[in-house]
């Protein structure tokens, strides 16, 4: 199976990737810059809402400066963040499952797939309504603000539909979504690069 990796966004602008071979969830070496070319991480800031409300800002300094499968506070404050919300039951442990699936902090697209882009589709392994793929990656129009918010406070992640991953009835849905709509401004159009016209 072929994954492309989409490591981070340096700045606002740039973004790394990378191919390999195996697993999604194998950690790759980290990868050289172009003969002549420097790159330099300013900010490494791949799946919105994960670093921003999991990270203590302390740390962030820290995970800017390493590899996203290298991190030595991400994945810990994802699990310590959530267990304090959803403690950990003697059948559930939602903390450490959203950990595994959201850490590393990085996009992974399964290349074999046709099902088109979908945010943490790969991750997940579920083509569901929160997930409608397991090509991964994000599309244009995905939600991926809702989406987390669901996998964190929701029920995204449930034994039930949509993912089956862990369940622990401990949602609560003020938190699970951003409840803001589209501004027809922001719609994507059909033609590259899709994104709406600046306003």
């Amino acid at each position: 199976m072929k994954h492309l990796r989409i490591l981070s966004v340096a700045g606002v602008a740039a973004i790394a990737l990378a191919g390999c071979t195996g697993s999604a969830s194998t950690p790759q070496a980290p990868y050289s810059a172009p003969a002549g070319g420097m790159y330099v991480q300013i900010e490494r800031l791949s799946r919105p809402a994960v670093k921003e409300l999991f990270e203590k800002f302390v740390d962030h300094q820290t995970s800017n400066a390493v590899e996203p499968y290298n991190d030595p506070t991400l994945q810990g404050e994802i699990q310590s963040f959530t267990d304090a919300l959803r403690p950990p039951t003697a059948t559930t442990d939602y903390g450490a499952t959203l950990a595994k699936i959201l850490y590393p902090d990085e996009y992974t697209v399964d290349l074999s797939q046709t099902g088109g882009a979908a945010y943490l589709g790969n991750e997940t392994g579920g083509a569901t309504s929160a997930t409608h793929s397991t090509f991964g990656g994000r599309g244009v129009t995905d939600d991926v603000i809702d989406i987390s918010l669901g996998a964190v406070f929701g029920n995204t992640l449930s034994t039930l539909p949509p993912l089956g991953l862990a369940d622990d009835h401990e949602e609560n849905n003020c938190l699970s979504k951003e409840n803001l709509a589209q501004n027809a401004t922001q719609v994507p159009t059909a033609t590259f690069p899709y994104l709406a016209g600046p306003h």
